[in-house]
């Protein structure tokens, strides 16, 4: 694994991201994205459920035995997936990637730190401001670093999970290379995307979800499972306006 360049507030940086990157990334808006994507993955008791389960479920019928091995999901946000690895597989090591350093500074505090978080969203009817306490897993790490460039040595993880990145990339083709890359061979990648893609290139170069398909497998992937339409409902307020995601869920491996 590559060393950071350096540590800001205990998170990792793998690469450099200026301030102008800062201003222009909205993930780094702490009070509209991390109090909302905070909301979203770590209070379920606001919604009554957790909105993304679905996310959870696809992924949960194609785990193995991942117990002493190395596991990583790419754009963690605030980390309910990798740490819900991490519980899962105490003897595991664990790290959660993503490029915004507010949302790893969330996911540390919660996840790694054990500080109990307030989250406010009563402009969304969701009131009173509620506690939520945090987790203290010795398991895992959080660090910055982009898709496309991954700070892992090839072959070296057991475990890749990723979801709403890859179509949010600015090079998902390379960053498909660097999922198949890090994973070790006869380990497995679940990867779960809307495709809902931001460049015009990249629907020309990965849609129909065959050409995806296509390119996965010239790279060297072997396909496990491939399903459509997973119905994914964003929950947004106490009115029940959700955001409904029709994803592709996906299991590949590595030929050893």
């Amino acid at each position: 694994m590559l060393a950071p360049l350096f540590y800001r507030k205990n998170i990792p940086f793998f690469c450099h991201k200026s301030e102008a990157d800062f201003r222009k990334d909205p993930y780094e808006q702490y009070d509209s994205m991390v109090v909302r994507q905070s909301a979203l993955h770590l209070a379920d008791q606001l919604w009554g459920q957790y909105p993304m389960q679905a996310v959870l479920d696809f992924a949960e019928a194609h785990y193995s035995d991942f117990s002493e091995g190395n596991i990583l999901e790419v754009g963690c946000g605030v980390g309910r997936w990798i740490a819900s690895l991490a519980q899962h597989y105490p003897q595991a090591s664990c790290w959660g990637i993503d490029y915004s350093y507010q949302m790893l500074k969330r996911a540390q505090e919660y996840w790694v730190q054990g500080k109990e978080i307030t989250i406010d969203l009563s402009d969304k009817g969701l009131g009173p401001a509620l506690g939520v306490p945090g987790h203290q897993l010795s398991n895992l790490q959080f660090g910055l670093a982009k898709a496309e460039e991954l700070p892992f040595a090839a072959n070296s993880q057991d475990l890749v999970v990723s979801s709403f990145l890859l179509d949010r990339l600015e090079e998902p083709l390379q960053g498909l290379k660097e999922l198949f890359r890090v994973l070790r061979p006869g380990g497995r990648l679940i990867l779960i995307t809307p495709l809902n893609f931001q460049q015009a290139a990249h629907w020309e170069s990965l849609y129909p979800t065959d050409r995806l398909r296509q390119v996965m497998r010239g790279m060297g992937f072997n396909i496990l499972t491939w399903e459509e339409n997973i119905v994914v409902e964003e929950s947004l307020d106490i009115h029940s306006n959700i955001i409904r995601w029709s994803c592709l869920g996906l299991v590949a491996g590595k030929a050893a």
